[in-house]
């Protein structure tokens, strides 16, 4: 029945409304001579007409808020004009007329949570209107993005099942810090917070699951490069280049000690580690090329200990192939000591020895174990 009067009522409004504009259009009426303050009753009048509708047609059918509220906010709106306000004020009334419906339509049914999102959303809209002209413009973004980021926040505590929220509330939170103190904190400090942000979920997803160790190798390497722009801002030139291969090798040197069948990450370990040696031996001797074998010796010699360490482990490890570039590195780290700045003109003979080793290695024939003999079992009669 409702609906029926609901229907009724708007064809008549339509037909109206219709009159009207052909009454225009054959000159009969001169709608621009309208004044505002007319309009202002005009819209007032086109809001009522729709509330009528909504209750008619019952709470739950919330849309019918929507045209409702939005004619009352350009009613405001030109009585605002017309009484000489101004300012991002103006812009509230219809971002709040947004908003409104979609709590409604929450209250109406609770189930419906992620109307939740787009009236928040709106709502912190609203605000950040009414505070736009009063405060900072990086304030504003944000405050827009962490209040943005609230809605996902709650979806995920009403319902831990909703794991999915966790990422966009995290994402904005983020984005909203490094917003709020981009013209206060320093460039490095930024840089710092966002990349140690970006690796905190992947030792979330480690803590909570312990099997899921993959987790910790972004964690670590994120962490790693948010520590060089700290670094950045403290210390600089040849010591961060020092600093920066060293903290490179934490992440491999952990992923062995925590578990020895990693061997492998030995390697890049003891590469960074050795670069970072020399390095600081840069900065520490003289520029002069007697030195120069110095330091190209030490990074061989690294390399070659590296190797070494490795090839040690043969008993327990694959490794034992590991003393052909032991043996070639720290031969070249001898040669390199000796000959001082002259071992740049030998080092391609260097690596051609150790090539040819190496495929001298490569094609000796593999010892044969003896087979044992099969002992017959006796016959039982």
């Amino acid at each position: 029945m409702k609906t029926k009067i609901s229907s009724i009522f708007w064809g008549i409004v339509l037909i109206l409304f219709a009159g009207v504009l052909l009454a225009e259009r054959l000159g009969y009426l001169d709608l621009s001579t309208i004044s505002e303050n007319a309009w202002v009753f005009i819209f007032a009048g086109g809001s009522l007409l729709f509330l009528l509708s909504y209750f008619l047609n019952g709470v739950r059918q919330w849309g019918w808020l929507f045209p409702a509220l939005v004619l009352a906010a350009l009613s405001a709106t030109i009585w605002m004009a017309e009484n000489h306000f101004d300012g991002a004020l103006m812009g509230t009334p219809i971002l709040a007329s947004v908003a409104i419906p979609f709590f409604i339509g929450y209250l109406v049914d609770r189930k419906n949570w992620g109307l939740l999102i787009p009236a928040w959303v709106m709502t912190v809209l609203t605000v950040i209107t009414l505070l736009v002209d009063r405060a900072q413009g990086t304030l504003i973004g944000g405050l827009f993005l962490l209040s943005t980021a609230l809605p996902f926040l709650v979806v995920y505590l009403l319902n831990r099942k909703r794991w999915w929220a966790l990422i966009p509330a995290w994402v904005l939170f983020v984005l909203s810090m490094i917003t709020i103190f981009s013209e206060i904190v320093d460039g490095n400090l930024i840089g710092a917070f966002f990349l140690y942000s970006v690796a905190l979920p992947f030792l979330v997803v480690y803590l909570m699951d312990r099997k899921r160790r993959w987790a910790l190798i972004p964690a670590a390497i994120l962490a790693v490069l948010g520590t060089i722009p700290l670094l950045a801002s403290i210390i600089g030139g040849d010591v961060m280049g020092a600093a920066v291969m060293l903290l490179f090798a934490v992440p491999f040197l952990v992923a062995y000690f925590r578990s020895r069948e990693n061997w492998w990450a030995l390697i890049p370990a003891g590469v960074f580690i050795t670069i970072g040696v020399v390095v600081v031996l840069g900065m520490v001797l003289p520029e002069d090329p007697l030195f120069q074998g110095v330091m190209t010796g030490t990074l061989f010699l690294g390399f070659g200990l590296t190797f070494g360490l490795l090839w040690l482990r043969r008993k327990s490890t694959p490794t034992a192939w590991a003393r052909y570039p032991m043996i070639g590195l720290l031969a070249a780290a001898l040669l390199a000591y000796f000959l001082g700045d002259y071992f740049q003109s030998y080092w391609a003979v260097v690596l051609l020895i150790v090539g040819i080793l190496m495929v001298i290695a490569g094609l000796r024939p593999k010892k044969q174990e003896p087979v044992k003999p099969i002992e017959e079992k006796p016959v039982e009669k």
